[in-house]
């Protein structure tokens, strides 16, 4: 029997940007997460209104959407190793996300591993161009595959310069994989992503890396370019219902943290049953915050409220910034912090330490 345990993520209903030409095809696919014995699954059920009853065995459980190991080709670790590391470093669950490669594993211990593949695309050339480099980066993840792909998958168009079509291709192919749930990745690398292309996949994509910690020099912008965060507020205030993710995007896993693609650096806080169908259920739905450091105890609507507490037993110094439709509202340097969600719009907070670490609450709404 077939239950339906997470909301609509990805829907065609918003009106395109302007100035944006949506590509002529059928329409996207419809993304909702189901459990059944095969576990969760990309559907295109037409009924995806329902939405489970909050679970009462859910508990924060870490993690991370986008990890690689030697079969992306451009990381020496082998998969065996990187689960080791995860698990030493007390994470609950991984989704590996090799290179156009879904790459099986055979036996799991303590950590969850959950199957995915990260559908890249690179080449020059692009619409909109992005920097003076013309590098173009359509890099998508597809969480909780259930399909098996036997090598490397080839699934774009070169001779396609239109970025908003290449990010549809993707998401045509994340549903092909069986994906669950879909994530943008590193959406500001060379500077490739603008409001309007935002706007017009924001309903195809509900997870979006706003704190990739292999690429801060793109995350927070610069003065020509707008910073990831603030493209997603953009996206939050036209209405578009998209959750924001902090990553490692790890490549290399040394004992010192070195490497040029070190792990660890940030991660997900999810709030399920420790189980993979719950996970991506709840990465689908909102229910997690995001990190680089900070540990929360709660991150959730009470009531018409959104509160923000920050695990006790700390000796740091915290500030909590509520963000309402795109502005900062209030700043409360305390362990703990409320605020009113607007009866229009949405409301969602960043959680600072003194060292400079932070969280991310995502936003909630009436």
């Amino acid at each position: 029997m077939k239950r339906l345990v997470a909301a609509l993520v990805i829907s065609c209903s918003s009106p395109d940007a302007p100035g944006v030409k949506r590509p002529e095809q059928p329409p996207s696919p419809v993304f909702t997460a189901v459990l059944d014995d095969g576990g969760v699954r990309a559907t295109t059920a037409g009924d995806a209104a329902a939405v489970a009853a909050p679970d009462p065995d859910a508990v924060w459980l870490r993690g991370t959407t986008h990890v690689h190991a030697a079969p992306s080709g451009d990381s020496s670790e082998p998969v065996d190793s990187v689960i080791r590391w995860y698990e030493q470093h007390q994470y609950d669950f991984i989704v590996l996300t090799d290179h156009n490669r879904v790459t099986p594993v055979e036996t799991q211990q303590r950590l969850i591993v959950i199957p995915g593949i990260e559908l890249t695309f690179n080449r020059k050339g692009c619409e909109p161009p992005g920097d003076e480099s013309t590098q173009c980066r359509i890099h998508v993840n597809a969480l909780g595959v259930t399909a098996k792909v036997d090598g490397k998958l080839e699934w774009s168009d070169y001779k396609e310069p239109q970025r908003v079509k290449l990010y549809e291709r993707a998401f045509v192919k994340a549903q092909e994989l069986g994906a669950a749930v879909v994530q943008l990745n590193h959406p500001q690398y060379y500077w490739g992503m603008t409001v309007d292309v935002l706007f017009a996949i924001a309903d195809r994509v509900p997870l979006i890396e706003i704190a990739n910690q292999q690429f801060t020099r793109w995350n927070v912008g610069d003065v020509n370019h707008p910073s990831v965060e603030k493209l997603w507020d953009a996206a939050l205030l036209r209405g578009h219902k998209m959750w924001g993710v902090a990553t490692d995007d790890a490549h290399d896993y040394q004992a010192d943290g070195g490497g040029k693609y070190p792990a660890g650096g940030g991660w997900v806080m999810v709030k399920a049953r420790r189980d993979p169908n719950a996970i991506l259920a709840a990465l689908a739905a909102g229910q997690f915050y995001s990190s680089t450091g900070v540990t929360l105890s709660r991150a959730e609507r009470v009531g018409d409220e959104l509160v923000v507490d920050v695990a006790p037993g700390t000796t740091n110094q915290y500030a909590i910034t509520f963000i309402e439709n795109g502005k900062v509202v209030a700043t409360v340097k305390e362990l703990n912090a409320k605020r009113a969600i607007p009866w229009a719009g949405y409301v969602r907070a960043v959680v600072t330490r003194d060292d400079g670490k932070q969280a991310w609450v995502q936003p909630v709404r009436h």
